[in-house]
């Protein structure tokens, strides 16, 4: 990760929410155990726990949009409730919210204040050409130069060049620009980066303030095949030597015809197989699959502007996943003869290293079936970890298992009723999901056998908040997983789904809760402390996109 030296002097760093108590009568049914000020950054997603002690139910509220309470109800005794904005402050003035705890006709009164500094691009993103060149970067702030840095992702810091200190210039009291030279893409492929404005805290940890995604258009159209010749050739990679054979069908997207003569396309193929069995508990039951790969000859390597791929495949900006043409996949996993297409995985792998996946979950309300596409790109190179990583997330976790992202999106507070019911039909319409709970109990959960069983302890699972991409509302089996940072083997829970998903297309049975534990006790990963993942220069982690659900009739 690469710093970018700031030549300014501006305002004050650290916002913060300030949260003092105060009785309205001296009768105490409310008594407060939080007292004087509690500070905390004023980014999105901060939060604050309030402590106290009823002598009765009582009830919590805060009448501002940016401010969550949970929870907003409870019986009597010691009682927390946690206070989070759901917005940063960029209004460059404080903002004040009563949050109001009611118990026995008594009220207590919080104010909740948030402070107003800020940094912030004046765009969301910037678009280069291909030939490069310098462009201004407007951002504004009230921060001091010595808590504000600038950095640069991995992917960009290559094709960035920071412009000389005499360059820069002040638009206004606030408002500044930043010139940054961006060099020429010689590639056929687009390619894209990010921009951070970070602050540290006290301690020096690296504080997300605002992110400008950096996308730089390819070169030119690149080459064009001419030879179709090997489109739709159908190879079986892995022959199932256990039950009915589940099949999965591989295919690439973006790859031309002399990719597909000189090997590139069955390396990429092949590694992807790997990839696919390289995570307990699917990697010893790989026996159980029929893996295919079907050829697709790509007019074109191109991915941005006009589709010319085989797929049609176009990295989606907004979502940060990709979009597809499903009938065109389907029509390639019906190349495969004498398979059960309604009940395969599709693996559509693209011919470019941008950041990028997502899976696409099918269901229908006439039919039960288990097809999916699952997207992902060559992230990075071939052999890396993020491509392996991404791929597993993708195509093991949602595609196959139907398992929920556990991770939480910063655009996301707390679930509503509704996501809710969402969330419950999936489990008991589909059985998917089934990592996720919006219930707390751990004794109602519904990975509650796991939290007492003595055989699973090391794995520390519990009910943590946070998760089905809500901060709020959503619990999750761990704090760390596959399905939530993609470097974590997949959970308890998680495995029991993908070994219960086996046994059902793999041999027609519904597998007992002591099968499962029987099996993994044999293969399940090593047990893991899980600890942040290190990251240089304050870079924020990449996820990808939550799957696409859609319900359709083939």
């Amino acid at each position: 990760m690469k710093r970018i030296q700031l030549f300014f002097t501006i305002g004050l760093l650290t916002a913060v929410l300030l949260i003092v108590g105060c009785s309205e009568d001296e009768t105490e049914s409310i008594t407060l155990s939080t007292t004087g000020t509690t500070e905390l950054y004023s980014v999105t997603n901060q939060s604050a726990d309030i402590k106290f002690t009823a002598s009765s139910s009582w009830k919590a509220s805060s009448a501002a949009k940016w401010l969550t309470v949970s929870p907003k109800s409870g019986d009597a005794g010691s009682q927390v409730i946690t206070v989070a904005t759901t917005a940063t402050n960029r209004t460059g003035s404080s903002r004040v919210s009563n949050v109001t705890i009611e118990s026995g006709g008594t009220k207590k009164t919080i104010s909740v204040k948030q402070r107003g500094e800020y940094a912030v691009f004046d765009v969301d993103e910037l678009n280069v050409p291909s030939e490069g060149g310098t462009y201004r970067v407007d951002f504004r702030t009230n921060l001091e130069e010595n808590q504000l840095f600038l950095y640069a992702s991995a992917k960009l810091e290559d094709w960035l060049k920071d412009k000389e200190s005499d360059a820069r210039t002040r638009a206004d009291y606030t408002g500044y620009l930043y010139p940054l030279r961006f060099l020429p893409n010689e590639s056929t492929n687009a390619r894209d980066g990010a921009l951070f404005w970070v602050m540290k805290d006290k301690a020096g940890n690296p504080i997300l303030l605002d992110t400008l995604f950096v996308y730089q258009e390819a070169r030119d159209l690149g080459y064009m095949s001419s030879d179709y010749s090997a489109d739709g050739k159908v190879e079986l990679l892995n022959k199932a030597t256990e039950g009915k054979g589940i099949p999965i069908v591989l295919m690439g997207d973006g790859f031309v015809d002399k990719e597909i003569a000189d090997s590139t396309y069955a390396r990429v193929m092949q590694q992807t197989m790997d990839n696919l069995f390289s995570e307990e508990p699917i990697k010893s039951l790989r026996d159980y699959f029929n893996v295919y790969q079907v050829t697709a000859v790509s007019p074109r390597n191109l991915f941005e502007g006009i589709s010319s791929t085989a797929f049609g495949t176009v990295p989606d900006r907004q979502t940060m996943g990709i979009d597809v043409d499903a009938n065109a996949v389907m029509k390639y996993v019906k190349k495969v003869e004498g398979i059960d297409s309604l009940n395969t995985l599709a693996v559509v792998i693209l011919n470019s290293s941008i950041s990028r996946g997502v899976t696409y979950m099918m269901g229908s309300n006439k039919q039960e079936y288990n097809y999916a596409i699952a997207l992902c790109p060559v992230i990075d190179s071939l052999k890396s970890e993020s491509f392996r990583q991404v791929l597993t997330h993708e195509a093991v976790g949602h595609g196959f298992a139907k398992l929920a992202d556990e991770y939480v999106r910063s655009t996301e507070g707390s679930a509503t009723d509704k996501d809710i019911k969402e969330l419950k039909d999936k489990h008991e319409k589909l059985g998917w999901f089934l990592n996720v709970d919006s219930e707390k109990d751990s004794t109602k959960v519904l990975w509650t056998k796991f939290i007492y069983d003595p055989e699973f302890a090391n794995e520390q699972i519990g009910t943590y908040e946070g998760g089905y991409t809500f901060y709020k509302g959503v619990y999750r089996p761990t704090q760390e997983s596959m399905m939530r940072s993609n470097n974590a083997p997949f959970n308890a829970p998680s495995r029991q789904a993908i070994y219960n998903k086996v046994m059902k297309l793999g041999l027609g049975k519904t597998a007992t809760y002591e099968e499962f534990v029987a099996f993994d006790q044999q293969h399940k990963p090593p047990v893991w402390t899980y600890q942040s993942r290190t990251r240089q220069g304050g870079e924020i982690p990449w996820r990808p996109a939550p799957p696409r659900i859609i319900f359709k009739t083939w």
